[in-house]
């Protein structure tokens, strides 16, 4: 939805609701987008503290000739072409529908390079990691990668429940725990494994991009439900943190199991432009544009507020995608409080998680204790789907949760233990009925948000502390 974030970004900024400039108490209009559409509501000026406003970064000056630069003197890493040299088995993972890589723009730059470099286009191959996101229609995948990948070169979709699609390796030792691992066997076959990803803010994760195009990527549930389950461990939702962040540990040792040998990630402004490229060493680089992912979507904030307003934008496919915006908000609501989440979830709650309702509905120490029981293998339990939950859970310890969405069913709102609303102004004013003196704050972009405190940023009170 990048695109339509770029085309409304002054919309989410308020506008007067009369010709003159407003007083401290005038009712302002303000917006958030929704889906590919907006949702406007009134209030008052002097209640708002924050709009989710990001720090403006330049995007890069010459797309091609920066990717191009950033292949050729990558970090910590020989070229990319030094790399391919004699290859006759490249395979690229590229991610799914649910991200926004511009993947029609960097493709044709990757493959051409790669064909001056001597490497035939018969050697290169493509694999959608969808991790254990649903398949794409052959429309989807035509968008998502473009008519010249499409047509010139093989493109596979990873599938985690297709046993025969993976390969055992066993177990590796992490963290005290032990970490099954199951990968795609086209991947462990090729002789140059390169994955294609952008780095913004996750909730189990800390940061997406680097090995995770490979974790979850290419790997099945239970590989999946094993790092994944350890996010569960932590003491609070591990949003912006890698440090001390087992999910993470997990991940990045999968990516060295796989022999992940060269990234190509993305870091976005605000306004959806790519504001650099991050290329070699697949923990380097990603380290590396962690950084500046971290400034790109972080959201200052002086204070917390009373009422939340999110977005779950970009992140709104489907609940799965659109908690996201959730998980944002309880980085920036007051205990006690209230959040008015916005997610159109176009595809419902999940594709291929059919326990996620019923986790949802759990309170928090029955997922903790799930979680912390539960058995990789054990694949009826869906621990995926807790884990996921359990952000949730603890946004309602925190706040009262209020939703709009068009793709869920009232009843599935209620029985998460949200508010079904029909639209924000009606949740915002149930919310103010309650909470008269309220403070507001407001986050557009929630599903890649990173709210902190200023002075004592609330993201530290995460695993390692």
């Amino acid at each position: 939805m990048y695109d339509m974030i770029s085309g409304l970004r002054m919309v989410y900024h308020h506008r007067w609701t009369c010709g003159s400039a407003p007083q401290e108490d005038s009712a302002l209009k303000y917006s958030i987008p929704y889906g590919d559409d907006v949702i406007s509501f009134d209030t008052f000026a002097n209640k708002v503290l924050f709009e989710g406003d990001m720090v403006s970064i330049p995007p890069v000056c010459d797309f091609k000739s920066e990717l191009l630069r950033s292949l050729d003197s990558p970090i910590a890493s020989v070229s990319l072409a030094t790399l391919a040299k004699g290859k006759r088995d490249i395979l690229i993972l590229v991610e799914d529908n649910t991200r926004d890589t511009p993947l029609t723009d960097i493709l044709p730059v990757v493959t051409d390079y790669l064909k001056a470099s001597g490497v035939p286009a018969s050697a290169i191959r493509f694999m959608i990691a969808h991790g254990t996101h649903r398949l794409m229609t052959d429309e989807e995948i035509r968008k998502k990668l473009g008519d010249f990948i499409v047509d010139n070169f093989t493109v596979y979709q990873h599938e985690a429940a297709d046993a025969n699609q993976m390969e055992d390796l066993g177990e590796i030792e992490m963290e005290g725990y032990n970490l099954p691992v199951r990968i795609n066997r086209r991947a462990l076959e090729a002789d140059l494994l390169i994955g294609i990803g952008n780095i913004i803010p996750h909730s189990d994760a800390g940061f997406s991009g680097g090995a995770k195009i490979v974790q979850p990527g290419i790997c099945d549930f239970v590989t999946t439900q094993a790092t994944h389950r350890s996010a569960g461990f932590c003491p609070d939702i591990p949003l912006g943190m890698l440090d001390g962040n087992p999910c993470r540990a997990g991940i990045d040792a999968v990516g060295r199991v796989a022999k992940l040998a060269f990234i190509i990630n993305v870091v976005k402004n605000c306004d959806g432009e790519v504001a650099g490229f991050f290329c070699g060493d697949y923990m380097k680089a990603h380290r590396a544009g962690v950084e500046l992912s971290r400034k790109s979507y972080s959201v200052e904030l002086d204070e917390l507020a009373d009422i939340v307003i999110v977005s779950s934008s970009p992140a709104d496919m489907d609940y799965w995608q659109g908690i996201k915006g959730l998980t944002s908000a309880y980085f920036a609501v007051k205990q006690g409080g209230a959040v008015i989440l916005a997610a159109p979830c176009y595809e419902g709650l999940a594709h291929n998680h059919p326990l996620y309702a019923h986790w949802l509905a759990q309170p928090t120490h029955v997922l903790v204790e799930a979680i912390q029981a539960a058995s990789p293998h054990d694949l009826e339990t869906d621990i995926i789907s807790a884990v996921v939950a359990l952000g949730s859970r603890r946004t309602l310890e925190r706040a009262e949760v209020y939703m709009v969405s068009d793709g869920l069913s009232d009843q599935e709102i209620r029985d998460m233990g949200y508010t079904p609303t029909a639209t924000v102004q009606e949740a915002l004013d149930a919310a103010l009925t309650k909470r008269p003196e309220a403070t507001i704050g407001i986050l557009p972009l929630g599903g890649i948000s990173l709210p902190f405190l200023a002075k004592n940023s609330i993201l530290k009170n995460n695993c390692g502390d």
